[in-house]
């Protein structure tokens, strides 16, 4: 048989089959093609008809000229202190009812932040209706107090300061004392500092000292104050303060004493406290007390303030000249020898010609200075002021040591002989160290006694070097030498469902971060996940989550870690979470302590290490928590809808946002809401309506998409040696039976490691349901409520999706 016979013939039959068919089908005329002419005569004919077309230009309208919007700006808020939670230290509140009140607050006004004075409208006359922090009120049938408590939530006080000293008019305070004593103690728990009675009530006449705390519990329960029934006001507030923060005053707080000196009435009649301040002046106790009462008279505030006014300037003398003498001791072993003035730096100087110092010379009337346009001016204003006051401080120097002019003038300065005469010319330098520097030059005569000397008159120079050095200045410890090559340690701490979703998002985000970096980096970064409380399954997604991260994580020298830890355990994850890391990786490397829905940037990382040092300092950043997202664009769809509703009653101005309004004018159906809906119901329509953007997308650090929180510790960066150094503090607070919302209180009250706080743009916390256990302890349950009230929006936002009137939008 011929090799392929079996393959060939089935071909060849199926081809000659096939070409049998076409023959009997088709005939030759359908098969022969037409004419070239009649194929090219039905073709379309083009024409160029481009002489018609219009071109339509789309102006992209531009921001106005003034507007001060720059992208990727951070927005700050206009009041910084705001939203960091600054405060002040101290308010004085009085309870005015003579004028007594207008003499404490010209005294004591000076010296301490605030003072306010309450006062019974019916004891207002001309003298106390002049000050300008006077509150008045009408008693109508209510003791002082329940207006005064009203005074003080109405202007937001309880808001604005660590510590509340109320007082009555008949006490004096020793304001130098007092602001000694507030900035010595922490503010952070409820505590009232005074005196007792034997009913263990504060007594007002001493003076009462209450802390932000507890004046936020009596501000909040006050109205359980307005049903107490006494003659008199003092002791319903005494009772009010008792009975609504169950609080004793105590006389001894943190290892500083309240002194309150208490004048016995004799009856006689140099009984006053002004003719027995000089005999009270002899003990150390009256002359380092808080408070001074009772006052009978105006006089009497005057004296003591004079009194003690004087004591702290002795007090402030002898510290200099304490310090003086050490720094004089010590200066005398370097090799320069001791600095001028005492505690001044010496001159430094200039590494080339163009940093040396520029002096103005100045003469009695005229002063020469750096400027391109003009050299001298005429001595006046402030400058003249300036060197006035140079000229009376060089005189007295010379006059009260008049050493050194020649050796036929006597050693002291004798005022029959020597006559000034003119200041001759002067030099100044301003030094960002030493302050301002002088140089003037005095003339001085010698009068002479007798006619045979009148042409005799010799003129004596004398060269007077001064230095008015700069105050208000606080000299801190050198801070340690830090470098920014250390291994760092991501601890997220996961106990539930919600947890578990943060988490795994976070690692999303750290994939991304490590991808987006080009270089490698060979500083460690080792991610550590904290579980306790939640399913296998759960783990096991975490576990899977962690191993593909550090298999992909390339650029960045990444490890990590799942660490299991015991269940059912009474301690606080967090503390449990950085107890087991530091057990398995070590003590001396930098942990921070995140919660899983942070997210942070590279930046971030490297300020970590830079501001925490071993042994010294701990890093509490403060984030940007993202606002309620459903929120922001609920709000942000309503105000598109509004402007769409504007352009078409106004057709003729530009519409800013045609494309995204009209998009919604195409969902306006679905916006048939009730306006006695609930917020969530809001918000769920509007967003069904218009979905909002990918929740994975990177947070906007913007005014209108949250909020630097203040209020949040959740977060913190420190070396394992400072948290196991601190952690008995925190063991006494768990042993006490307080239930804590973060690590912050470990490192408060504290002198060994400091505590830096300070805003991080880099490190964001994405939005959450914040749940505040009714169990915390009062501060800490304050500021978790208060940081679930900030984080839904700004109040225009929620007033918009809550009070806009979506019917009316619709039909417009």
């Amino acid at each position: 048989m011929v090799y392929g016979a079996r393959t060939g013939v089935p071909l060849g039959l199926g081809l000659l089959l096939g070409l049998s068919i076409t023959n009997i089908l088709f005939t030759v005329d359908e098969i022969t093609p037409q004419q070239c002419s009649n194929f090219d005569s039905e073709q379309p004919n083009y024409v160029d008809n481009s002489e018609h077309w219009k071109v339509h230009l789309e102006r992209t309208i531009s921001p106005p000229a003034n507007s001060q919007v720059q992208s990727g700006k951070v927005a700050r808020a206009r009041f910084a202190a705001t939203e960091l939670g600054i405060r002040e230290k101290l308010i004085v509140i009085v309870l005015g009812q003579s004028t007594l009140s207008v003499a404490l607050n010209t005294t004591i006004g000076k010296h301490v932040p605030k003072v306010h004075v309450f006062a019974d409208i019916s004891r207002i006359d001309a003298d106390m209706s002049a000050l300008g922090n006077l509150s008045p009120y009408k008693p109508n049938g209510q003791h002082a107090h329940v207006h005064i408590l009203n005074g003080i939530f109405n202007w937001t006080y309880h808001q604005n300061y660590d510590w509340f000293f109320i007082l009555p008019d008949t006490t004096y305070a020793n304001p130098f004392e007092l602001m000694r004593f507030v900035n010595s103690i922490n503010w952070n728990e409820p505590k009232a500092i005074g005196r007792s009675d034997s009913e263990d009530k504060c007594i007002l006449q001493a003076g009462i000292l209450l802390s932000n705390p507890a004046m936020q519990l009596l501000i909040q329960q006050r109205h359980l104050c307005n049903a107490i029934v006494t003659t008199s006001d003092n002791t319903a507030f005494e009772m009010c303060i008792k009975h609504v923060t169950n609080l004793s005053c105590v006389h001894t707080y943190q290892g500083h004493t309240f002194q309150w000196w208490q004048v016995k009435e004799s009856g006689e009649s140099d009984s006053a406290i002004h003719d027995r301040v000089q005999w009270f002046s002899s003990s150390r106790e009256f002359n380092m007390s808080l408070t001074v009462s009772p006052l009978l008279s105006e006089l009497d505030v005057v004296s003591l303030h004079e009194h003690f006014v004087h004591v702290e300037i002795s007090r402030i003398d002898e510290e200099i000249a304490k310090i003086t003498e050490e720094i004089e001791g010590h200066s005398e072993e370097i090799d320069e020898g001791p600095a001028w003035p005492v505690g001044i730096p010496s001159p430094i100087k200039p590494p080339n010609r163009y940093q040396v110092p520029i002096w103005e010379y100045f003469t009695e009337t005229e002063i020469f200075k750096n400027e391109p346009n003009q050299n001298v001016r005429p001595l006046m204003g402030n400058d003249a002021l300036d060197i006035r006051e140079i000229v009376i401080a060089a005189r007295k120097k010379v006059e009260e040591d008049f050493e050194g002019f020649d050796e036929e003038i006597s050693d002291r300065f004798d005022k029959q002989t020597m006559e000034f005469v003119k200041l001759r010319s002067g030099y100044r330098v301003f030094n960002a160290l030493r302050g301002m520097e002088y140089v003037v030059d005095l003339e001085y005569k010698k009068i002479p006694l007798e006619e045979a000397e009148l042409d005799d008159e010799k003129i004596i120079l004398k060269r007077i070097h001064l230095c008015r050095p700069i105050h208000h200045t606080k000299l801190l410890h050198e801070v340690p030498y830090v470098k920014e090559d250390t291994d760092i340690t991501l601890v997220v701490p996961v106990e539930s469902g919600d947890h578990v979703h943060a988490a795994r998002s976070l690692m999303v985000r750290h994939l991304h971060l490590c991808k987006s970096e080009s270089t490698v980096d060979t500083r460690q970064t080792r991610l550590v996940i904290a579980v306790r409380s939640i399913t296998a399954f759960s783990v096991r997604e975490l576990s899977d989550d962690l191993m593909e991260l550090k298999k992909r994580c390339k650029t960045w020298t990444t490890d990590t870690a799942l660490l299991l830890l015991r269940p059912n355990n009474e301690l606080m994850i967090e503390a449990a979470a950085l107890d087991e890391a530091i057990d398995h990786f070590g003590q001396q490397m930098i942990y921070v302590l995140l919660t899983p829905h942070a997210d942070y940037q590279r930046e971030f990382l490297d300020r970590v290490r830079i501001n925490t040092i071993r042994r010294f300092q701990v890093f509490f950043p403060i984030p940007f928590a993202e606002f309620n997202p459903l929120i922001v664009h609920a709000d942000q769809v309503l105000n598109k809808i509004a402007a769409n509703r504007d352009s078409r009653n106004h057709p003729n101005e530009p519409n800013l946002q045609q494309d995204t309004a009209v998009q919604a004018e195409d969902h306006e159906v679905s916006l048939k809401l009730n306006n006695r809906e609930s917020l969530n119901e809001r918000l769920h329509r509007l967003n069904v309506a218009f979905p909002p953007p990918d929740p994975l997308k990177q947070i906007k650090v913007h005014k209108d998409h949250g909020l630097f929180d203040s209020n949040d510790f959740s977060m913190v960066s420190l070396y394992g040696s400072d948290y196991l150094a601190m952690r008995h503090r925190f063991e006494e607070k768990f042993a006490e039976g307080a239930k804590l919302m973060d690590l912050s209180s470990m490192f408060l009250g504290q002198n060994e490691v400091h505590m830096l706080r300070a805003i991080e743009p880099g490190l964001r916390i994405r939005y959450h349901p914040r749940m505040c256990s009714p169990d915390l302890a009062t501060a800490d349950l304050a500021r978790c409520m208060l940081s679930q009230k900030q984080t839904l929006g700004t109040k225009a936002q929620l007033a918009n999706v809550v009070f806009s009137n979506l019917e009316e939008l619709n039909n417009s």
